[in-house]
């Protein structure tokens, strides 16, 4: 996500949640330019950009498990 400008009028809540069969590993991660975290309400922050990634990993064919 990009942005000229952001402000937040009340703090964000933010979840990632992976549902699904079991057998997979999932991970994810975000990073942040020009946010803090966490963000402060009514503050304007400038030329913002976050970056979130996910990478999960498919258990094989009938196997179960990790």
């Amino acid at each position: 996500m990009e942005a000229e400008e952001l402000r937040f009028g009340s703090p964000p809540r933010t979840e990632v949640r992976f549902p699904g069969t079991n057998g997979r590993r999932s991970v994810s991660g975000s990073s942040r330019e020009n946010l803090p975290d966490p963000v402060e309400t009514g503050v304007g922050y400038h030329d913002v950009r976050v970056l979130w990634r996910m990478a999960t990993r498919l258990p094989r064919r009938g196997r179960q498990g990790p």
